[in-house]
């Protein structure tokens, strides 16, 4: 086993300002694309929209700063694609022309709702999308305007409808407990003869009949729907070309398809690469195609991959800038190992970057949970499943890549934890017990390098087992439970209950504080007292599920990732917040503390350092 070459990692240094990213690697994560009339690709990202010839896509021809795409859509004009994204107060409705970098807003998200499911009339005219609420309602916009059109109410069968189709004659289908098509005149038709079972999902209708999502089809025949055959492969979602000349269907980590709407074929196959084990989750439509070229997000590793659509056997030309993001980050003076977001399963996820250079190679070594390195880089600890059903394994890796000794721990996976000096590491795996009704037991357990066994087992009851080590201290939560231990003696130092469950737990490097993330809210302890201070439960108008958290390593600060992006700076001694860091815009998932600067990455695909923070 050894470590495999990966396209070079960007790395941008940027201008010195408080508060502020220094250093960025990576340009985003890409999650929606499209091809305008004259054949130019539009790539909807993480950090902005950008316009490429899909023949040399490198540099990009254009760029808007439009950031936080997550749908995006060809309007039949040619020239625009409408987007939903970040604004100021949240997720809006935009349209943008790329080549002139003209931004419109079109809508606010109070008018959109949590959840956007939408699409675009055939004629460009308006724009329409489901709403939750009581009751649930179809709406609808100008398309050029935002301003507001009719708002249907809807049966208690759609109020959860995910997928919607919009024909020419403008009669909207909704797939949802059943299949309904909305008449102009606000008239809800029950698709009672629908030759589907259940979970169709309408993405596609013009006269002749309609696609689902999956690449189902149906026809209309003299007033009655009949089932058709379907797409070859399957499918999970699609875009449709700015002229309805042709759908491409989309299948994550499986096949890109083309069909032919005049003619009713499919003329142009990929497969990309696959996986087995736990898939990822993306946003947005990531695959396109226009009269020459096809384009499709590469969920595996996050590129663009681009295809001639008489040439389906090989990309003709990739953009790799992009990134899925880091779920762990270990910083040393000259480079940097990560292991990226994507899930455990057969693709491998942890990788190197040389700071200078920004060359990458990835590590042959797949179904992984976690990782950690020392900060020579001279160590690398896996933890990963070799077979199903089997316990997992902590794999030590030397700085080639070869693997060392392998340690054998519980079937359900934890997390692995490295003391700052690195000299000891942990690991946090728990048991599947036999009926659902009894609680797991979780093991956490840590060691010195080069020791033979475990300086401590220790054996809770309960879900999520998480640790965090200093180089005094272990600090162990499992549940709501809190148990923080000295290294050298193996003592109890404090044990908490919790008001709630803890999914994330940190550890100052003097062992004095504790940070922890509960289901409600981030907390401090300080453990010589047992005394808790309550932080502030989420940011105005954004998620409260957190990730991460990290200290510096002075101890002053607590860093607490938000799932919306922010970052937010909390003094120790008393949790007052000092600052919140934006430039994220998605799920913070790292934060660590190393060269005197914080680094963090996100779902957004970025890895940045931070300057200034005092």
């Amino acid at each position: 086993m050894s470590w495999t070459p990966f396209p070079s990692a960007s790395i941008t240094h940027l201008p010195p300002a408080p508060r502020a990213p220094s250093l960025q690697i990576f340009a985003g994560k890409p999650h929606a694309l499209a091809f305008l009339a004259d054949g130019s690709l539009v790539v909807g990202g993480s950090h902005g929209i950008t316009l490429h010839d899909p023949a040399a896509p490198s540099p990009p021809r254009a760029r808007v700063a439009v950031v936080g795409v997550s749908w995006m859509v060809a309007h039949p004009d040619g020239e625009s694609v409408l987007a939903l994204a970040h604004g100021p107060g949240g997720r809006v409705m935009v349209r943008v022309w790329p080549g002139s970098g003209r931004v419109v807003e079109l809508l606010p998200r109070d008018r959109l709702g949590d959840y956007f499911r939408g699409a675009l009339s055939p004629d460009g005219a308006r724009l329409v999308w489901h709403r939750e609420g009581t009751p649930p309602a179809l709406c609808s916009a100008d398309a050029l305007t935002g301003a507001s059109q009719e708002e249907v109410a809807l049966p208690p069968e759609v109020a959860e409808a995910t997928w919607l189709a919009v024909r020419p004659d403008g009669v909207v289908f909704l797939g949802g407990e059943a299949i309904v098509a909305v008449h102009p005149d606000g008239r809800i038709e029950p698709i009672d003869d629908s030759p589907f079972f259940a979970g169709f999902k309408p993405f596609f209708v013009d006269a002749r009949g309609l696609m689902g999502k999956g690449g189902e089809r149906a026809a209309f025949v003299d007033g009655a729907i009949e089932r058709l055959e379907n797409l070859p492969k399957r499918a999970s979602g699609g875009t449709i070309a700015y002229d309805r000349s042709r759908v491409t269907l989309y299948a994550q980590l499986g096949a890109v398809q083309v069909w032919d709407v005049a003619e009713q074929r499919v003329l142009f196959t990929a497969e990309l690469e696959g996986a087995t084990g736990q898939m990822p989750g993306w946003a947005g439509q990531s695959a396109a195609a226009s009269a020459t070229h096809v384009a499709a997000i590469d969920h595996a590793t996050a590129a663009v991959r681009i295809w001639h659509v008489d040439q389906p056997q090989q990309p003709i030309a990739a953009l790799t800038d992009y990134s899925l993001g880091a779920q762990r980050l270990v910083i040393r003076g000259d480079a940097l190992t990560l292991q990226s977001c994507q899930p455990a399963n057969s693709l491998p996820s942890v990788m190197t970057i040389e700071l200078g250079s920004g060359a990458m190679k990835l590590l042959d070594q797949c179904e992984v949970h976690d990782m950690a390195a020392t900060a020579d880089g001279q160590r690398l600890l896996v933890l990963h499943l070799r077979y199903p059903m089997r316990p997992l394994k902590v794999t030590q890796f030397d700085a080639a890549g070869e693997p060392g000794e392998s340690i054998e721990v519980q079937q359900g996976a934890g997390q692995l934890a490295l003391a700052p000096d690195g000299r000891t590491w942990g690991v946090t795996s728990h048991t599947y017990p036999a009926s659902r009704a009894t609680e797991p037991t979780a093991h956490a357990q840590w060691r010195a390098f080069g020791a033979t066994k475990w300086a401590k087992n220790l054996k809770l009851k309960g879900r999520w087992p998480r640790i965090a080590l200093c180089d005094t201290a272990a600090a162990v939560v499992v549940g709501q439970e809190l148990v923080v231990v000295g290294l050298a003696k193996g003592k109890t130092l404090l044990t908490l209950q919790l008001p709630t469950l803890a999914v994330c737990v940190a550890i100052s490097r003097d062992g004095g504080r504790v940070g922890l993330m509960g289901a409600d809210r981030p907390r401090i302890v300080d453990v010589a007292a047992g005394t808790v201070v309550e932080l502030p439960a989420e940011l105005h108008g954004e998620p409260a599920f957190h990730r991460c958290l990290c200290f510096d390593d002075e101890g002053r600060w607590l860093f607490v990732g938000h799932p919306a992006g922010p970052i937010v700076q909390h003094r120790v001694a008393d949790g007052a917040t000092l600052a919140t860091l934006r430039f994220h815009t998605d799920a913070v998932r790292a934060l660590t503390w190393a060269g005197g600067a914080l680094w963090s990455s996100s779902e957004d695909g970025t890895i940045v350092r931070w300057g200034e923070l005092g």
